[in-house]
């Protein structure tokens, strides 16, 4: 019985591990983020598509929230007011 719950919990910590790190997001600042266009953005030499972002910016610092599934699946822009915007794609230019 005492081997079955060690067990058990053994595998429930596993868990736990897992889905902590299924969860976990990188951020990365991104200084001087200017709207170029419409769901366009620039900071510095990287390029950001956006869907439906209607946020104007002439070089606030921001956060890119990448989930780093996909391409970009599930990855935000989050402004300085803490509103945000999905992202579509990251170019290095």
């Amino acid at each position: 019985m005492l081997e079955r719950m060690r067990s058990i919990a053994k595998v429930l910590f596993l868990f736990g591990i897992i889905s902590i790190l299924a969860v976990a997001s990188d951020y990365y600042k991104l200084p001087g983020t200017k709207r170029i266009d419409q769901d366009l953005y620039r900071s510095g030499k990287i390029l950001i598509a956006t869907r439906y972002c209607y946020h104007y910016t002439y070089g606030e610092e921001a956060l890119l929230k990448y989930e780093g599934s996909g391409e970009f699946s599930g990855s935000k822009i989050i402004w300085h007011d803490d509103s945000t915007c999905d992202v579509k794609k990251v170019v290095q230019e």
